[in-house]
Parts: structure tokens; sequence; C-alpha cells
């Protein structure tokens, strides 16, 4: 009995001790491909992070540099990892760096540190370091004594310049870009160019610009980077931007290629402003100083655009009035319209062809009314004492028969109606037009 208490006892104090044991962790790191690679090419640094418990957290995943390489981690989502290492089940996390050697040589990837949350009675987080690597790289034959290997299928370069004219003065600008597409690569491996100073001009670079080209079925078509360079013009005379040369290898045909932007110069004429103030020359000789110059076409301008502004504001009170008087006016012209008879004659030819007598006596009241000769208020009865126009009379009958309630007397023949009807009009406005006579002189 005694010897089975003191075996319960062990066991629990065995499993206490167990379970308050923290948790291990462990990171590791290879290379794929793990050999040689040619300059160019992009080498995996794949990053294991493993604990015998779980993460409680993401771990952090640094970046780090490499001299003579370009290193990324892609935005990815991490592998989950499960391993049975020593009879112990481990879990984790996995994630892969891109390296791209740029030259022919033996890379030295120093240890960097990596936190990780493992849960399960650890006490905080811990760092952990990746092992020392080692990667080389070589260059193909032929490819030696390049400045920059940039190993590609295809490789296109073009340039602008702004202004395009080649005439400029002292104190102008010009821009000088280049874009160049890589087929199949990411931008970000694009080498950058290299715009040395020219004498003349003083160099100001621009921050370059990348983006991938993307297909929804293929992905990763091309990369694109653009890098610009604005020069202004400190002298008179010739200036030239001379050629530059893009070396890249071909995978495809397993040579070297290069393109070539030609050079391009132009003539820098001498400024005829004068400048606003002397500068003594022992100040320019010990601080940077700017030149103000007087254009006499701008102060041309800056005058004109004085005067137009001092005459707005002068004017504005009656530029104020008048518009809100021909606002007026062009509110009662329309007004004046939309009551007159060419509206009214529009309504009435469309009553007229639905052949409703309901819809049709209303618009002809309205258009009688509009025109002179039917009387004050119109009457329909005036309509058939239009002479010979027969289909005048139909119309008046048919009215006549609306109101006694008789529709079977009501049919018109509308065609013929309103060729009437315009007749009249026409007879009337010849009347209107025609001078009275004068009084007669009874004396």
């Amino acid at each position: 009995m005694m010897s089975r208490v003191l075996l319960i006892v062990v066991l629990l104090i065995a499993r206490c001790a167990c379970a308050d044991e923290a948790p291990r962790t462990m990171i590791r790191a290879h290379l794929e491909p793990p050999g040689p690679v040619v300059a160019g090419t992009e080498v995996k640094l794949v990053v294991d992070a493993l604990t015998t418990t779980w993460f409680t957290a993401a771990p952090d995943w640094p970046l780090f540099t490499v001299d003579d390489a370009i290193v990324s981690l892609p935005d990815e989502q991490a592998v989950n990892l499960s391993e049975t290492i020593d009879g112990v089940k481990w879990f984790g996390v996995s994630r892969a760096y891109r390296i791209v050697p740029r030259a022919a040589k033996s890379f030295d990837i120093a240890p960097f540190a990596l936190t990780v949350y493992p849960g399960g009675g650890a006490s905080g987080p811990v760092k952990l370091a990746t092992p020392r690597l080692r990667l080389t790289a070589t260059l193909p034959p032929g490819a030696e004594g390049m400045t920059t290997f940039f190993p590609l299928a295809e490789l296109t370069a073009t340039q602008k310049f702004e202004p395009a004219q080649t005439h400029l003065r002292v104190g102008d600008t010009i821009t000088r870009t280049i874009t160049q597409t890589a087929s199949g690569t990411e931008s970000m491996l694009i080498p950058p160019l290299v715009f040395g100073d020219i004498d003349g001009l003083r160099r100001y670079p621009k921050i370059p610009a990348t983006r991938n080209i993307l297909q929804d079925r293929t992905g990763l078509v091309a990369g694109e980077r653009t890098d610009a360079v604005t020069y202004v013009v400190n002298r008179s005379g010739r200036c030239t931007l001379p050629a530059l040369t893009i070396e890249w290898w071909n995978t495809a045909t397993q040579k070297r290629e290069a393109i070539v932007l030609p050079v391009v110069s132009f003539v820098a004429a001498a400024a005829k402003e004068k400048p606003l103030f002397e500068i003594p020359a022992d100040a320019m000789s010990k601080a940077s100083h700017k030149i103000i110059f007087i254009d006499r076409a701008s102060v041309a301008y800056g005058v004109g655009l004085l005067v137009a502004l001092l005459a707005s504001v002068w004017s504005y009170p009656r530029l104020v009035g008048f518009g809100g008087s021909l606002k007026q006016r062009i509110e009662d012209a329309r007004r004046r319209y939309a009551q007159g008879a060419a509206p009214a004659w529009r309504a009435l030819c469309v009553a007229g062809r639905s052949g409703a007598m309901r819809r049709i006596i209303p618009a002809l009241y309205r258009w009688m009314d509009k025109r002179q000769g039917y009387g004050r208020p119109a009457r329909v009865q005036n309509l058939a004492s239009e002479g010979e126009d027969a289909a005048l009379g139909q119309l008046a009958a048919s009215v006549a028969a609306d109101y006694a309630n008789r529709p079977d007397e009501t049919a018109i023949d509308w065609k013929e109606t309103e060729r009437e009807l315009k007749r009249a009009a026409r007879r009337h406005a010849h009347l209107q037009k025609k001078p009275s006579l004068p009084p007669l002189n009874e004396r």
C-alpha cells in the first residue's frame, strides 16, 4: 500500500514538472539552390521558425542587406510546419526571402535575429539567430567585364526630352526620361541608370518610378523602371547630353547585348534679362546665391494682369447689376414665348393627331386666343366664316356636336383641317400687315 502511494506521488511530481517546462524553440535556414548560381539568378533563403507548443503571434520577419545583391521578402503567406524531430513534435512557420546576386563572387549572409512568440508556459518573446550562410555566384563565358550583369530574355529602353525643342536660354531646364521594360522580370531587379555631371548644366535627379506589368492568367509579364534627371542651363553655348549604353545578358542566346540611347545636343542662348540687383563678388565666393532676373515679357504680363484685376474690382457692381437685368429680360422673353401662339399651335397639332375631341377642343381654343381674328374671347363659330374652307366649317360643326353629346358627328379629317388652319393663319397675318386707310376728310 505504501509503495502504491509513493508511485502516485512520483507520477504527480513528474507531471507537474513537465507542465511547468518552458516550450522549446528552434530556427533553421537554407538556400535554394544550395550550390553556385549565375549572377542575376534569384535564390531563395528559406527560414523556418519552430516551437514544441504553438505561436501566439506571427514571428517578426526582418529585412536585411547583402552587399552587391538585392534582398526582398515577397508578400506571400507563410507555410505552416508540423514535424517530428528526435521523437519530439515541432510546429512552426516558414517563409522564403529572395536574394539576387549582382556580381560574380562569394556572398556572406550574416546571421540576423528573428523574434518568435511561443505559447504554453513561455515567459515572453524569444529571439533566435539564423545560421551564417555563404552564396557563390559566377558569370557565364562572355559576360566578363560587364558593368552590371543583368540576365533576362528581352530588354527595351526608350528616352524622351522635355521640352522637345533644343533652343533654350540660360536658366531654362531640360528633363531626360528613360524607361526600361524587362520581360519576365520584376521591376525592382532592373539596374538603375547613372547620369553623370555635364559641363554647363546643373543636374537634379528625380526619384525613379517602378511598376510590374501583370496579367490575370499569366501573372508577371514584365517589369518597368523609369529614371529621370533634370538639367538647369548655367551658361550659353552648345551643350551635349551624352549617349547612354545599357548592357544586359540575353538568356535566350547566351550573349552580351547593349542598347545605345543616342546623344542629344542643343544651343543655349544668353539670357536677355538684367539682374534685379548686383551681388558682391566676395559674397558670391563665400556662400550659395541666386540671381533674380527681370523678364520684360513677364513684367508686361504681370502689369496687364494687375490692370485687369483692378478693372474687374471697379466694374464688379455694374457687372452684377447688368447680369441681373439681362437674366430678368431672358426670363421675360422665355415666358412670353411659352405663352405665345407657336407653343399653342404645336399642342393643337399633337391633340389633332390623337383624334380625341376632348383633347382637340381645349387646344383649339387656346390657339385661337393667341391669334387675332377669332374674337376676344375666341369663338369656334368664327372658324366657319373663313370663306370656302369647308374643313374649318366641319371642325366648328364637330366641336358643336361634341358639346351636344353627338359623338357620331364629331369625325374630322385632321390632315386637311391642319392645312386649312395654316392657310387661315397666313391670311390673318397678311391682313394685319396691310396699312389701314386714313379716315375720310368730311370737310
